[in-house]
């Protein structure tokens, strides 16, 4: 058997060199081309973001200004509300002085107008030399004792009363029951002329020792007769 020899013609077109550069010049210039539309891409994608940036800036100095104008704004509310407090706290202290003053004088009002309607008409309708107050405070000096006493004559003031007043206070002294008369010297009687009312003031000694619990005041006068009126009134000693 016989093998067919087959030759095959292979066809080859050359290229000539100027064909070839102007290859590569087109390719280059593509390739040039891609390259600028990428950085023009970039150069405007980092234009927007610097816009954007930008904007987002201005609008975050605009929000961070109007956040300190409404601090600023707040901080002077506070401050003026502050000042007006101060004012109604100095305001409501100068009322409730006032207030407090004004309730003091009532109250002194009051007693006064009660003391001269106990002169002039006493509720229980008895007339005459009446005991009216004692107090007793504490002094300085140890077992020493200051007293003011106020005297008045009721509904009678025709004429004026005169007399002396005495004192009494019971009290133990060493588990003893001890009484103590001031003054002790009828040399030291505590006098006593008005027509309305009088008040007394004077220091009681006490020995050492001695514990008070009551004290007697007597007021002793003499009427028209020359006869003698004797007052007496009981007081509780005060925990001084």
């Amino acid at each position: 058997m016989l093998r067919q020899r087959t030759d095959s013609i292979v066809i080859r077109s050359k290229v000539s060199t100027s064909a070839k550069i102007l290859l590569t010049v087109m390719g280059l210039a593509v390739f040039l081309g891609l390259i600028w539309v990428a950085y023009e891409y970039g150069r405007s994608e980092a234009n927007y973001g610097w816009q954007k940036a930008n904007r987002t800036i201005e609008s975050l100095e605009k929000d961070l200004a109007l956040v300190r104008k409404e601090n600023k704004d707040l901080r002077m509310s506070i401050s003026q509300a502050q000042r007006q407090l101060q004012i109604d706290k100095s305001a409501y202290k100068e009322l409730a002085s006032n207030l407090n003053a004004s309730n003091a004088e009532i109250t002194d009002l009051h007693k006064e107008l009660k003391f001269y309607r106990s002169i002039i008409s006493p509720k229980d309708g008895r007339s005459g030399v009446q005991i009216q107050d004692l107090a007793i405070s504490s002094t300085e000096k140890a077992d020493s004792y200051s007293y003011k006493l106020v005297l008045i004559q009721a509904l009678r003031h025709s004429e004026e009363v005169s007399g002396t007043v005495g004192f009494e206070i019971k009290g133990s002294k060493n588990d003893q029951q001890t009484v103590i008369i001031h003054p002790q010297s009828p040399d030291s009687k505590i006098h006593v002329n008005f027509r309305y009312f009088q008040n007394l003031e004077g220091i009681i000694g006490l020995p050492p020792d001695f514990a008070p619990l009551e004290i007697k005041v007597s007021v002793t006068t003499l009427g028209k007769k020359k006869k003698s009126h004797t007052t007496e009134r009981i007081y509780q000693w005060p925990k001084v």
